[in-house]
């Protein structure tokens, strides 16, 4: 397994710069966005989101193997809140943080890449120029990645160790997925409308969830 596992980590990393450049993209190749007050929050949560994952959702077994990271909505929270950049370097910060914590499954870099994934469609939630169906957005861009990274690309990861052995969770994880999903949207969308107040209170044109708003206002001005 040595070679798929060199190949499967390769595509990781090719995935994950991917990724990056197009939240560069969407950011206008510009990093200007990013202040103290942005990094400072984003490493507020992010060592949040490591203890959840690392520390507690990695060592609580549930139906047989199948652990939760309990903490990787919040890397879909910051991308909602503060754009497509921000989202996918605190994914590869929490995961390259989560990683010194030593767990059963070993390092493999196509989770970096679920969680860059995870932070890229949360900024895409206010990507359009009209903040209306917030909640369905949410609900899409949150469900649709990680029903995809549960059911198919973790047990493609997996392989790397457990063989075709890794598929035999599949089923548990069909019954675990829209138990996970209700609490991991209704956390985010819950949490994102707390820090949505505290976020109005900062210079909100700096801010990608007000990003339409700001865009109106300066529409309305020119009008």
């Amino acid at each position: 397994m040595t070679n798929f596992y060199l190949i499967t980590n390769i595509i990781g990393f090719i995935g994950v710069a991917t990724l990056f450049i197009a939240a560069l993209a969407l950011e206008k190749f510009s990093f200007k966005k990013i202040s103290i007050r942005h990094i400072t929050v984003m490493a507020t949560f992010g060592a949040a989101s490591v203890v959840l994952t690392n520390l507690v959702g990695y060592n609580i077994p549930i139906l047989g193997n199948i652990r939760l990271a309990f903490g990787d909505w919040i890397i879909f929270l910051l991308g909602m809140a503060f754009g497509p950049l921000c989202g996918v370097i605190s994914a590869i910060s929490i995961d390259t943080l989560g990683n010194i914590i030593p767990n059963s499954f070993g390092y493999h870099s196509g989770y970096m890449m679920n969680k860059a994934v995870l932070g890229l469609c949360g900024a895409l939630v206010f990507l359009f120029k009209k903040d209306n169906l917030i909640i369905l957005k949410t609900v899409l861009f949150y469900a649709i990645p990680y029903t995809l990274q549960s059911l198919l690309l973790n047990q493609i990861w997996m392989m790397s160790w457990r063989g075709v052995s890794a598929w035999l969770d599949i089923v548990p994880k069909l019954i675990k997925l829209p138990i996970a999903l209700t609490i991991y949207i209704s956390v985010s969308f819950s949490a994102f409308k707390v820090l949505q107040k505290l976020l109005d209170k900062w210079q909100t044109d700096g801010i990608w969830c007000f990003k339409n708003k700001y865009f109106n206002n300066v529409k309305l001005e020119l009008q």
